[in-house]
C-alpha cells in the first residue's frame, strides 16, 4: 500500500489484489462517492483522510504530509468543541476587557469563540447589520496580540474597500499598518510585498497577489477574512478558485455573511470549505437529488460545521418590526398592451419546444423574461418611443410625497439603470443622492453621509446589487422597490440596510410596488420565500425555471 498527497485537494492509494478490493470497499463505506477508483488505485480528497486514518497502515500515517493533516484536523475538531461549549454557556474569557468594553456581550462571545486555539476556521453568518466586521477586527487584534497571526489579508466586494480600514482606525486608531490593493495588476502585487499588518482588496484582485503572499507564508502566518462571502458560493468560478488557492496557504479564515445561502443550501458548502480547508464537507458529492442532498447538507453542517449564526433579535436590545406592503398597481393604456405583446409572444415561442430545446435556450428565455419585467417599471427602456407615464410612477409620486412631508426619508430600489435616472430626474426636487455600478468609493462614501446627515437630501436611490451591501442607511425606515431581479442576494441584503443596529424607528417599512397580473406577483413571491428561509440558513432548493413547464405556467396563470 502506498499513499501519495498528489496537491493541497487530492490524495491516491495504490494497492493491488485482494487489498485493493477490500481497501475498496471500506473507503467506500465511510466517504461515498468521494471516492474516485482506478485501476490499482483509489483517489479521494484530501480533506477525508481523519474519516479513514483508521484503515491506514501505521508507516503510511507517520509520513510528515499525512501526519500533518491528521493532526490539523484533529486539533481543528477539539477546538470545535470548545467553540460549541463558549456559544452554549455564553463565555467570554480569552477576550480581553479592552474589547469587552466596546463589543456588545453577544458580539463579545462571538469573539471568544473565534479566537479559540488551532480552529483552522469559522463561518460567522450573523444577520446583516448585527456587526460582523467588528468581530473580525476585534477577533484579528487578539490573534496578533497572542502571536498567533502575523497579519490579516481581507477579500471583499469593491464597494466595501475604503469601508475596512475606516473601521480599523474607528477601533484601533494608528495601531496596525493598512494597505489597500488598489489600482491595476502590477500595483496589487506590489501591495502584497509590503510590510503590512491588514492587506484589503476585493475579489478580483487576489490572483494578482496570491503569488507574492504565497510566498511570504513560507515564515508569516496569515488571517484569512471573506467578507460577503455569498460571492464565492459557486466553488467553479474563477473568483472561487483563486481565493481557494489563497486558502491553502493562510493558517485561519473567517467568511462573514448575513446571506450565505441566497438561492439553495448548496451556496453553503464552498464558503464552509473556505473556513475550515474542506474539514465540513470532506466526504460530500453532490447528487441527482437535491431533497436529499440538502438533508446531507444539514447534517453535515450540524455534525462537522463551525459557524455562528443569531438573528438580530437574538442579539440586539431593539429590533424594529419589519412591515411588508405589497402594492398592486394594474397596468394601463399603452403599457399594459406592451406587457401583453411580450408576453404572448414569448408564450407563443415556448410553446413550439420541448424541454431539451428549453434548456439550450434559457439564455434567451431569461433576456425576454427581463425585458417583461422592466416593461412594469419602465417601459421607456424597452421602447423608446412609449411617451405615457409609467403607472408605478404616478403612484410613486402619491407616496413620496404623502411619505416626505412627513419629515421621512425614503428609499428608492432599481435594478434597471435607465429606471434609475428617470428617478433622478423626476424626483429631483426631493436632493437625492445615488449609488449604482457607476459610483466609486469617494463618491458612494459622500452619498451616504449626506443621506445619513443632511436634512435637505430625502432621497436616497440606489441599485441593491451597488449599494444592496455594506452600508447604513437608517436615517430612514421606509424602502420602496420600484423593480425586481431574480438575483436573490442583491435584494435580500438590500433589506438590510434600513433593518440593523443603530436603527431608532419602532418598525420599518418596505413598500413593493407590483403590476397586477404580471411576472412580477411571482418574482416577488420567490424573493420573499428566500428572506424567509434565511432564518434557517437554508435557500430555495428549487433552481428556477426547473422546465419548460413552470415557465409556462407563469406566463399562462397570470397573464393580463
Amino acid at each position: 500500500m502506498k499513499l501519495e498527497i498528489l496537491d493541497e485537494e487530492e490524495a491516491r492509494i495504490t494497492c493491488s489484489g485482494m487489498e485493493y478490493l477490500k481497501l475498496k470497499s471500506a473507503l467506500y463505506d465511510r466517504i461515498g462517492s468521494a471516492l474516485s477508483a482506478g485501476k490499482n488505485s483509489l483517489s479521494f480528497p484530501v480533506n477525508s483522510l481523519p474519516l479513514i486514518e483508521d484503515l491506514l497502515s501505521s508507516d503510511i500515517k507517520e509520513t510528515v504530509s499525512v501526519e500533518t493533516i491528521l493532526q490539523l484536523y484533529g486539533r481543528h475538531a477539539s477546538a470545535r468543541h470548545r467553540v460549541g461549549q463558549i456559544l452554549e454557556n455564553e463565555l467570554t474569557d480569552n477576550v480581553s476587557e479592552h474589547w469587552k468594553e466596546l463589543l456588545d456581550p453577544a458580539q463579545a462571545v462571538a469573539v471568544s469563540a473565534m479566537t479559540v486555539p488551532d480552529l483552522l476556521g469559522l463561518c460567522l453568518f450573523d444577520e446583516q447589520g448585527s456587526g460582523k466586521t467588528v468581530m473580525a477586527i476585534s477577533a484579528f487584534d487578539l490573534l496578533k496580540t497572542q502571536g498567533a497571526i502575523d497579519a490579516m489579508v481581507v477579500v471583499c466586494p469593491k464597494s466595501m474597500m475604503s469601508e475596512w480600514p475606516k473601521d480599523i482606525e474607528r477601533f484601533l486608531p494608528g495601531k496596525y499598518n493598512v494597505e489597500i490593493a488598489e489600482g491595476d495588476k502590477r500595483n496589487k502585487y506590489q501591495s502584497a510585498l509590503k510590510n503590512f499588518d491588514v492587506l484589503v482588496t476585493n475579489y478580483e484582485g487576489v490572483e494578482h497577489m496570491r503569488i507574492a503572499l504565497s510566498a511570504a507564508a513560507s515564515n508569516k502566518s496569515y488571517l484569512l477574512v471573506v467578507d460577503e462571502s455569498y460571492y464565492l458560493k459557486n466553488s467553479e468560478s474563477l473568483r472561487s478558485e483563486a481565493a481557494n488557492r489563497l486558502r491553502a496557504k493562510c493558517s485561519k479564515c473567517y467568511v462573514l455573511c448575513g446571506t450565505p445561502a441566497p438561492n439553495s443550501a448548496y451556496d453553503l458548502i464552498n464558503q464552509f470549505n473556505l473556513a475550515d480547508s474542506g474539514y465540513t464537507f470532506s466526504c460530500f458529492r453532490k447528487s441527482q437529488d437535491a431533497d436529499k442532498d440538502r438533508e446531507q447538507i444539514a447534517e453535515l453542517i450540524e455534525q462537522r460545521g463551525t459557524f455562528i449564526r443569531r438573528v438580530k433579535s437574538d442579539i440586539l436590545e431593539h429590533v424594529p418590526d419589519k412591515n411588508f406592503h405589497v402594492v398592486r398597481i394594474p397596468l394601463t393604456g399603452r403599457q399594459a398592451l406592451m406587457y401583453e405583446k411580450a408576453r404572448a409572444d414569448l408564450e407563443l415561442e415556448l410553446k413550439g419546444l420541448d424541454n431539451r430545446t428549453f434548456k439550450k435556450k434559457l439564455v434567451t428565455y431569461f433576456q425576454r423574461r427581463a425585458a417583461l419585467l422592466q416593461i412594469c417599471s419602465n417601459p421607456a427602456s424597452v421602447d423608446p418611443t412609449m411617451t405615457e407615464l409609467s403607472v408605478k410612477l404616478k403612484h410613486l409620486d402619491e407616496l413620496l410625497e404623502k411619505l416626505i412631508s412627513q419629515g421621512r426619508k425614503v428609499i428608492l430600489w432599481s435594478f434597471y439603470k435607465q429606471s434609475l435616472d428617470e428617478l433622478s430626474a423626476r424626483y429631483a426636487k426631493y436632493k437625492p443622492v445615488r449609488i449604482d455600478g457607476s459610483v466609486d468609493a469617494k463618491s458612494r462614501k459622500e452619498a451616504v453621509k449626506l443621506f445619513q446627515e443632511s436634512p435637505d437630501t430625502m432621497l436616497f436611490i440606489g441599485n441593491p446589487a451597488a449599494a444592496g451591501a455594506g452600508i447604513t442607511l437608517h436615517a430612514s425606515y421606509d424602502a420602496v422597490y420600484v423593480s425586481y431581479s431574480n438575483q436573490a442576494a442583491h435584494y435580500l441584503q438590500s433589506l438590510d440596510r434600513i433593518h440593523r443596529r443603530g436603527q431608532k424607528a419602532r418598525e420599518v417599512n418596505y413598500y413593493l410596488l407590483v403590476c397586477e397580473g404580471t411576472i412580477e406577483e411571482t418574482e416577488i413571491l420567490r424573493l420573499r420565500g428566500k428572506e424567509l428561509a434565511q432564518h434557517s440558513l437554508m435557500g430555495d432548493d428549487i433552481c428556477w425555471p426547473t422546465s419548460l413547464d413552470d415557465a409556462l405556467q407563469e406566463l399562462s396563470y397570470i397573464s393580463v
